[in-house]
């Protein structure tokens, strides 16, 4: 966002980043330098998904100023799964293919793609990436949340912090915008 805008994020917006990438290393690490409380694979994975966050962020904002969010995701997925099916073709699916599997891929694609991404490009196109991004960091705390209570996994005190961290960017940045739209009006 800065670098479109050609502008040095605020103070505020550079808090936000820092207790973010706090909040990350907490969770990551238990905050020891020397270790990983992850595998390595899974943390290139988390750095490759923040940055096609990042990517699908800020790369159709244009084109949201200027088409609805359906027709944008609709060309977007279409030409992705065209050139994908030169990675794995889709004809090519081991397994018995009944009407049950048929409905159960058909759920997942409306209900686990299509109106999960509509939703986020229309909050892009509404409230911008800055916030749509950090609200969207909200999906992976909740599922560390369910792991710890549902799971039993074991969460440290560091892991805590490292929580909170993140959620305090969001409530800080929100907060932000808040005073900012009070002062406008």
């Amino acid at each position: 966002m800065a670098l479109n805008k050609r502008k040095f994020p605020s103070k505020v917006a550079c808090l936000a980043i820092l207790l973010a990438i706090l909040g990350t290393f907490l969770l990551v690490t238990h905050g020891n330098f020397g270790s990983l409380s992850i595998s390595p694979l899974a943390l290139f994975f988390g750095l490759m998904s923040a940055v096609t966050l990042a990517f699908y962020t800020l790369q159709p904002i244009h084109l949201l100023n200027k088409y609805n969010a359906a027709i944008v995701i609709g060309w977007g997925m279409l030409l992705g799964g065209l050139v994908f099916c030169f990675v794995k073709p889709p004809w090519e699916i081991d397994g018995i293919w009944d009407i049950y599997t048929y409905s159960y891929t058909a759920f997942i694609v409306v209900f686990g793609t299509l109106i999960p991404f509509y939703a986020y490009l229309t909050a892009v196109k509404l409230i911008g990436g800055q916030k749509t991004s950090l609200l969207a960091s909200a999906e992976p705390l909740s599922a560390a949340l369910l792991a710890v209570l549902w799971l039993n996994t074991p969460f440290r005190e560091t892991d805590w912090i490292g929580t909170f961290c993140i959620i305090g960017t969001i409530v800080l940045l929100g907060i932000t915008k808040n005073e900012e739209r009070k002062r406008i009006s």
